[in-house]
């Protein structure tokens, strides 16, 4: 008999994917779309056996609970997305997060074992940056901090990967790029956030050190801890310069 099979999964199911993916109009629409189609075929084995009143309670019931269940979903399905942007952004100066910069890294990886294409990664440290948040205040070591993300931002291509690893750290990834093509774009980058820094006064230098991975490393693992290791090579040398807070420190390591 009809009535001993429950078919409301099989037209809530459209609303509840259409409501994840797509939006809560989408899910509104799905909602009447199935109860239409879940009216039509009860319609035909209702025939004389109920009254067109318990029909419209039926066909209401149903479509009161698909539209609850689109809002329901929709609410989870934005608050779910909104958790995992927040995860990916650097909440401070909108480029990715480290969580975000190891999974662009190992997309990048595949793509480049897949084409053969080498790519390089770039460390940025800002010197003096403490001496900026203990003399003007943490409002303008978070101003530099943007500024030193928009500088990355408007000189590097839409392509490359930009992520803030830590206070004063950036990481850069640049997808098919050589060497010759690494030091080109990081000339361009030296350069802004010099007259950057210079036009608001702010002290700071910048440590960089660039690798170009010819030979493709076997995993994001190994690729990380060559980035780590230039991280601390950088941080290392740059002790070792005393120049003007207007010098910037370029090292170009290739593999």
């Amino acid at each position: 008999m009809h009535g001993a099979i429950n078919l409301d999964p099989v037209y809530i199911l459209p609303v509840i994917i259409s409501s994840w993916y797509g939006s809560k109009l989408s899910g509104i629409w799905v909602s009447l779309f199935s109860v239409l189609v879940l009216g039509v075929i009860e319609w035909g084995f209702w025939q004389g056996s109920l009254q067109i009143t318990e029909r419209l309670v039926f066909i209401g019931s149903h479509l009161a609970t698909f539209l609850l269940a689109a809002l329901i979903v929709t609410y989870f399905s934005i608050t779910h997305r909104i958790e995992v942007d927040a995860a990916d952004t650097d909440t401070l100066t909108g480029v990715h997060s480290v969580r975000s910069l190891q999974v662009e890294l190992n997309n990048v990886l595949l793509r480049s074992k897949r084409y053969n294409r080498a790519f390089s990664l770039a460390y940025i440290d800002i010197d003096n940056f403490k001496k900026i948040n203990d003399l003007h205040g943490h409002s303008t070591g978070d101003n530099l901090l943007k500024e030193v993300a928009n500088c990355l931002v408007s000189s590097l291509r839409v392509t490359d990967i930009i992520a803030r690893i830590g206070g004063d750290e950036y990481v850069c990834v640049l997808q098919e790029t050589g060497q010759e093509e690494a030091r080109s774009a990081f000339a361009k980058v030296i350069d802004l956030l010099d007259k950057k820094m210079k036009i608001h006064g702010w002290p700071v230098s910048f440590s960089v050190g660039v690798v170009t991975f010819q030979k493709l490393p076997e995993d994001i693992n190994a690729a990380m801890t060559i980035a780590d290791k230039l991280m601390y090579s950088v941080k290392n040398d740059k002790k070792q310069y005393t120049g003007l807070w207007r010098e910037l420190t370029v090292r170009l390591l290739y593999m």
